[in-house]
């Protein structure tokens, strides 16, 4: 488990994943992949469905180019860093690419990047993990080795896995990457029942934004709404790109929000849903997500597949507490993400059924409190 201060840097390490290797602590292969992962960071949040990939080309000991895949139908990071390299005048014949996910062999929105790679006269190719991808699943590294280039797989194969977890998770079932995030007290507790409690301090609130930046979604329960009138809306202070998307979601079942909740203000680039169950009457400028009943609510697989269908790679469940429980319950939550106070917040304890097989993987400490994540 690694200990951190609560820095923007660190803030934005936990909300992807990590924290990640060091570069300058690293040598060799290991060194420049710690690159590509730095690469790669940059297109979480705006590549999905597809994945952020990070490359560099070296020769030499020195980068000749580096790129991210940041927009699906867009290039992939092997094509950027080639693009990068020839806008600083290298050739990158004879290089070595290091990339964080296999390169891909098949025609889809682009060009396969094996034959990218090939074209370029690229001599090696440094891959963190294999694509799961069925399209994929071996076949670049099969068509690279088969042309005569050396590859190495595996080299930071932990970290490149955990980077591109949400990614294989959505491949493999269908389904987003789901974060939790609560806000609670030395005590266990939310704050009282019914009353908007500040447990964490104004800059750590900021800092907390990098979970939304990280993701393509943000769902909380219509109590946090009543509660809060938050406007859920994206505040990290880096600018992003225009395309970037970032839904807005009250499970609203029955229509009982009402119109004049800050949550339905239009704000551009991140529109406004309700999940619902029955017919309740339209809001202007809001879409309707129309899910089949379940227990007390809800389908919450079902919410998570219409977030998949909207292009959510990521989704943060930021509260209240009876929704983080209840995906907890459901088994469909991937990570929690938990800020700690060392002081009480006055109410009830809340007592979370958190996955047995996760274990604390990292801390970021401020005066008076830290950010665990359990994974």
């Amino acid at each position: 488990m690694s200990d951190l201060a609560l820095v923007p840097a660190s803030a934005w390490a936990l909300a992807t994943g990590g924290p990640w290797p060091e570069p300058e602590g690293l040598s060799g292969d290991a060194h420049f992949m710690a690159l590509a992962l730095q690469e790669g960071l940059k297109g979480v949040g705006l590549a999905s469905p597809n994945p952020p990939v990070g490359c560099v080309l070296v020769r030499g000991g020195q980068v000749l180019g580096a790129g991210v895949h940041t927009r699906a139908g867009d290039p992939h990071g092997e094509i950027m860093a080639l693009r990068d390299a020839e806008a600083r005048g290298e050739d990158p014949r004879g290089s070595t690419a290091y990339v964080t996910l296999e390169p891909c062999c098949h025609q889809g929105r682009t060009g396969p990047c094996t034959q990218a790679l090939l074209q370029a006269g690229v001599a090696r190719v440094v891959v963190g993990v294999r694509d799961p991808n069925p399209r994929v699943d071996g076949g670049g590294l099969a068509i690279l080795r088969a042309q005569g280039l050396d590859v190495e797989e595996g080299v930071l194969g932990d970290a490149c896995s955990r980077f591109h977890a949400p990614f294989f998770k959505l491949i493999r079932t269908g389904l987003p990457w789901v974060s939790l995030k609560l806000a609670m007290g030395s005590d266990g507790s939310l704050g009282p029942v019914g009353q908007t409690t500040s447990v964490t301090p104004p800059e750590v609130q900021r800092l907390a934004h990098a979970l939304r930046r990280a993701s393509e979604a943000i769902v909380v329960g219509r109590h946090t709404i009543e509660v809060d009138n938050p406007q859920l809306t994206d505040r990290w202070p880096a600018p992003t790109a225009p395309h970037r998307s970032f839904a807005r979601v009250v499970m609203d079942e029955q229509g009982q929000v009402p119109p004049t909740a800050r949550i339905w203000g239009p704000v551009a680039g991140q529109p406004a849903y309700r999940a619902v169950t029955g017919e309740p009457m339209p809001l202007r400028g809001v879409e309707d997500l129309r899910l089949p009943p379940a227990g007390h609510g809800c389908s919450l697989r079902h919410l998570l597949h219409e977030l998949a269908a909207l292009g959510a790679g990521r989704v943060l469940i930021e509260g209240g507490g009876t929704l983080v429980r209840a995906f907890l319950e459901q088994g469909l939550a991937d990570e929690f993400h938990r800020f700690q106070s060392d002081q009480p917040a006055g109410g009830p304890p809340l007592d979370l059924p958190l996955n047995p097989a996760w274990t604390r993987r990292a801390t970021a400490s401020w005066p008076g409190g830290r950010w665990e994540v359990w994974r």
